[in-house]
């Protein structure tokens, strides 16, 4: 494994780290076994939040008596003092320990959002009175909107920025932002780096992003298999071969605009409780893998499905990357009935 330091935390951590999202869903028994598989890897960041289901419970259940072997980093979505506070109360409890690594202020998307984090007495302020406290040992901001991200970094005020990155998601800004966060000894964690799942090649994709300047990169892995998989290029050079840099085009020549990264931040808002991200997951796999059939069959095994969709509309302002979801939801029912 290769360590890598985590901006002027000066933490040393593995340039493969734990993604906790895709997580929450795992039996208990699953979970202590990819987590502990990941560790004895020599994994030691894993990375979780309060808004990711159970997944801070799985963890904590998994490997609070191995404390020792990783840095763990959560966040917390809220932006007053007073929930902040019960949601890191919440979050130690789930997690079994007293100490938090990095605590990151979660889902900053525009600038307004910004502002209202860093304005005085917000939860930029609380953050650092929990830091000088000793509960948590350092900051950090994440989101899905680059340039917000790369004013955030510009102010000095965060020892780590989390965003997105990948084969698909490479342009100009994200450079950028990279470049910055390492030229200013910032962390840069990079989250969806294999596009929710778009990117089926994982070795290659990872290694992709394992060239540039980035701290970690922290797929979500959820068997054994996976986590040898990530762990095993952990040693390699990282230069893509021909052959690995077209697989991934044509990976990327399959999809269009929209497709869904299932980071599930729509499932909250759907008052007719329809799982959307499995849905259009579903439907990703029938479209763009032809896997038609099974994907057939794990739709109609919902009772709840695109059929139940209202129209409301108070899903879409929750997806970062704007997708029409209503009518995506509409074009996969339409394959997949």
């Amino acid at each position: 494994m290769q360590y890598r330091k985590l901006g002027r935390t000066d933490l040393m951590v593995s340039c493969i780290g734990f993604g906790g999202l895709p997580f929450a869903g795992l039996r208990q028994d699953e979970a202590y076994k990819v987590l502990n598989a990941a560790l004895d890897e020599g994994v030691n960041f894993i990375d979780t939040a309060r808004g990711y289901r159970e997944s801070e419970e799985l963890i904590g259940n998994a490997v609070a008596d191995r404390r020792g072997d990783y840095y763990l980093a959560t966040k917390a979505r809220t932006r007053t003092e007073s929930s902040i506070m019960e949601e890191l109360e919440r979050s130690l409890n789930n997690l079994k320990t007293d100490l938090i690594d990095l605590y990151q202020i979660h889902y900053v998307n525009t600038r307004d959002e910004f502002a209202e984090v860093m304005k005085k007495g917000g939860a930029f302020d609380v953050f650092k009175k929990l830091q000088k406290e000793g509960t948590i040992r350092f900051t950090g901001i994440t989101g899905h909107n680059t340039q917000v991200l790369l004013d955030a970094a510009k102010t000095g005020a965060f020892d780590t920025i989390q965003g997105a990155f990948s084969y698909i998601e490479r342009d100009q800004k994200v450079f950028d932002l990279i470049d910055y966060c390492a030229s200013n000894d910032i962390g840069f964690i990079v989250q969806k780096p294999l596009a929710g799942g778009a990117l089926t090649c994982a070795a290659s994709a990872l290694k992709y992003i394992l060239q540039f300047p980035v701290s970690t990169v922290i797929p979500g892995m959820v068997s054994v298999e996976q986590v040898e998989e990530n762990t095993a290029l952990a040693d390699e050079h990282y230069t893509l071969s021909e052959r690995e840099e077209g697989e991934l085009d044509e990976i990327v020549d399959q999809l269009d605009k929209n497709f869904c990264r299932r980071c599930y931040y729509c499932h909250p808002a759907c008052p007719e409780n329809i799982r959307i991200g499995v849905i259009l997951e579903f439907y990703g796999k029938a479209k763009f893998q032809e896997n038609l059939e099974l994907a057939r069959r794990w739709y109609r095994g919902y009772k709840i499905n695109s059929t139940n969709c209202t129209e409301c509309g108070q899903c879409e302002p929750e997806c970062p990357y704007g997708l029409p979801i209503r009518q995506m939801l509409k074009e996969a029912h339409e394959l997949l009935k």
